[in-house]
């Protein structure tokens, strides 16, 4: 996550970490402590590559040695306290989601409130504070940033996850880069794409999503058939991403051309450039709607792409929160 809190979002942070008797870590933007017995970590929620800092995210790890929380559980908790947007247990994660508050200070009032309901109700359930990885709650459980994700982990478990994140790094230093093959794996990757402009484009849409999937498919395939991603790997992927988007807008003309005129695929293909020329095909619709269509590959491939060279950045390292 690493979304680092500056300037009245900081001071409104500070403000948060005080009033509930926690402490801030500014690197990371997550507020952590133990609050009514339990270790907390509380951070803004994220979706996507959008950060909301008035939605909080409340995270416990514990285990019960009766029944876990249930959906039934999670749902009835959440239609009892207002303020709370959703409650789950994955495992040994408890995770509480508050509403959207804009008013600073009764946000810091909400999140104290709901701190103490949270707990008060955990330990009615008979809940420990565990590792999150091994369950253990006879160890110290410390908060963490594994892969870019927040956990609390024992001193074992920590120091695990750092020897295997360190044999992981070197291991992506001497893995070779298959560019041959990176190249097959994207131009597959590609192939999905074309797919999905085509198909949106038969039922009426010019949507980001085919940006999306065809920046995702292509250098994931490129990196399953190239062994790794790199900068070299990511600019072909782009090259064989604008090439590929005009070949499926391409093809979605042949569609329309076949269907319109009733002649073969084929013959409707290589017949667009001479419908153009001969304006039988408005050459400003024709080509306005290719820009609309890499206009959107745009949209979609370049959160993709900064997201996948951040996840790559942040993949198998873990420091310490606290």
């Amino acid at each position: 996550m690493n979304k680092r809190i500056t300037g009245k979002t900081l001071d409104c942070y500070r403000q948060l970490a005080g009033a509930a008797g926690l402490r801030l870590n500014e690197e990371e933007g997550v507020i952590y402590g133990t609050f009514g017995g339990y270790q907390v970590l509380i951070h803004p929620s994220v979706a996507g590559s959008r950060v909301y800092y008035n939605i909080l995210t409340v995270q416990i790890s514990a285990k019960t040695q009766g029944p876990a929380l249930s959906k039934q559980d999670c749902k009835l908790y959440k239609k009892e306290h207002q303020n709370v947007s959703s409650l789950a247990q994955n495992h040994n994660l408890i995770t509480l989601i508050l509403k959207n508050i804009t008013n600073q200070e009764k946000l810091r009032a909400v999140l104290t409130e709901e701190l103490q309901n949270l707990t008060s109700y955990l330990r009615l359930k008979g809940y420990e504070n565990c590792c999150q990885i091994c369950g253990t709650t006879e160890a110290e459980t410390s908060p963490c940033m594994m892969s870019g994700v927040y956990t609390q982990l024992c001193p074992d478990c920590f120091q695990n996850a750092s020897q295997n994140a360190m044999i992981a790094q070197q291991e992506s230093q001497t893995t070779g880069e298959n560019v041959i093959g990176g190249i097959v794996g994207a131009l597959l990757g590609t192939l999905i794409g074309v797919v999905c402009i085509i198909v949106l484009s038969q039922l009426g849409y010019v949507a980001a999503l085919s940006g999306v999937v065809m920046a995702v498919c292509t250098l994931k395939g490129y990196e399953m058939l190239g062994k790794k991603l790199s900068t070299k790997g990511i600019i072909i992927s782009c090259i064989l991403m604008v090439v590929m988007t005009y070949v499926g807008d391409r093809l979605d003309w042949a569609i329309v051309v076949s269907r319109e005129l009733g002649v073969d695929f084929a013959t409707s293909y290589q017949a667009i450039p001479l419908l153009l020329q001969e304006q039988i095909i408005s050459g400003a619709t024709y080509w306005g709607n290719l820009v609309i269509v890499y206009l959107f590959l745009l949209l979609g491939a370049v959160p993709t792409i900064i997201n996948t060279l951040k996840n790559k950045k942040i993949q198998g390292t873990i420091t310490r929160i606290g």
